[in-house]
């Protein structure tokens, strides 16, 4: 029977199918025949669980759109869904909204925009709400101590020189001195065919700053290959330096190169990169990880698509209708980590077609939470309306 439902997991595929009752219900009996088989790997799946749960209703809130940087290709600016700041929002308003989503049951706010650090009014706001948080900032600004989410640090190269090609200004020296030894910090190192290089170089200013690394990859907007494709000239914005033979994205012989030298890292200091092997692979592959729906473009199998019950709001506190939280991205080809890791929430058929896969299932369950998870956040407690199988993450207790 297992057999059966595995084949037909695999047949039908796709985003929606990952969600469906019938594949759910395919992988809790997985599971269970593995725990009937190992009770000691019950304790990993507990751990595992957990860190599902802290991300079962999440919503992404954009605080700012302003920034002080100007980011080759930015996600932010470059077409995607950026909209003038409501000055005139009073500091109540924005913490009465967030008291709102508190009730509507948020469980894992994600603080985005141009630079959320500009507006930490609105974060010590929105800590006084949601168990967990994650905050994307260039760490030119230090969020204040009050806030108790985790702030992935976002780094793009090793030297000055590079930083200010790439970002318009130096950014990661600044940022080594706001963050070092600070908890909620987590250097997330965006690698391109630029700074492959950088990635040893990286991790040992890390580990001399007391701050953990990851790693995210360079994923290029509709609106950057759109300049690239039409040989656009050089602006003084978000596109100073790339061109058609020569920008940041990287190619296969570059991914293969990217994978090893990650790996290599992670053995120099495993103390201080947080990353997971199978992980590495899968984002690296010769094929982008997602499936794309040839209708749309869209990729059908990320876990960043907004779909029920994620949400996305933009400054003015309104719901947007967007695809994901990089809406410009070019879903083909795609290697962020926000949809990489989200879409790791549920196993797929090749991570339960043995005892080893199921293994590395947990081991990149465990990594998520270290790399987007700190402190005890207080209890959540599921709204009573609600069915535990609402979302992916409950399905298969």
């Amino acid at each position: 029977m297992i057999n059966a439902a595995n084949k037909d997991a695999r047949a039908s595929g796709g985003f929606a199918s990952l969600r469906s009752v019938t594949y759910k219900k395919w992988v809790a009996q997985r599971i269970s025949h593995f725990l009937s088989l190992h009770p000691q790997l019950e304790p990993r799946y507990a751990a595992a669980k957990k860190v599902v749960r802290a991300f079962r209703r999440p919503a992404f809130y954009e605080i700012s759109t302003r920034c002080n940087l100007k980011c080759e290709g930015c996600y932010y600016f470059e077409g995607g869904q950026s909209h003038v700041s409501d000055i005139r929002a009073q500091d109540e308003e924005w913490a009465q909204f967030f008291k709102e989503e508190q009730r509507r049951g948020v469980s894992m706010a994600y603080f985005v925009g141009a630079e959320p650090a500009l507006e930490p009014k609105r974060l010590m706001a929105a800590a006084e709400c949601f168990p967990w948080g994650n905050i994307g900032s260039n760490g030119t600004i230090r969020i204040p101590s009050e806030v108790p989410y985790r702030i992935g640090v976002s780094v793009w190269a090793a030297d000055e020189e590079t930083d200010r090609v790439m970002r318009g200004a130096g950014a990661f020296r600044k940022a080594l001195m706001n963050y070092a030894g600070d908890p909620r910090a987590i250097i997330l190192f965006t690698v391109s065919r630029w700074t492959i290089d950088h990635i040893p170089m990286i991790a040992q200013q890390c580990r001399e700053h007391g701050l953990p690394l990851t790693f995210n990859i360079y994923s290029p907007t509709h609106s950057y290959l759109e300049k690239l494709k039409s040989h656009q000239s050089n602006d003084q914005a978000f596109f100073r330096v790339s061109a058609p033979e020569d920008n940041p994205q990287l190619g296969p012989e570059d991914l293969y190169r990217m994978t090893q030298v990650i790996e290599e890292t992670m053995d120099r200091y495993p103390e201080t990169v947080i990353y997971d092997r199978g992980y590495n692979r899968l984002m690296s592959a010769r094929e982008a990880p997602h499936a794309i729906d040839p209708a749309t473009g869209i990729a059908e199998n990320c876990g960043s698509r907004m779909v029920a019950p994620m949400r996305y709001f933009g400054t003015n506190r309104q719901q947007l209708q967007v695809k994901c939280g990089t809406s410009d991205v070019d879903c083909s080809q795609c290697r962020l980590y926000s949809g990489g890791w989200s879409s790791r929430f549920v196993p797929s058929p090749t991570d339960l077609e043995d005892l080893q896969g199921f293994k590395g299932w947990l081991d990149t369950m465990d990594v998520l939470g270290r790399i987007f998870l700190i402190g005890a956040a207080e209890p959540y407690h599921v709204p009573a309306a609600e069915s535990a199988d609402q979302f992916a993450g409950r399905a298969f207790e």
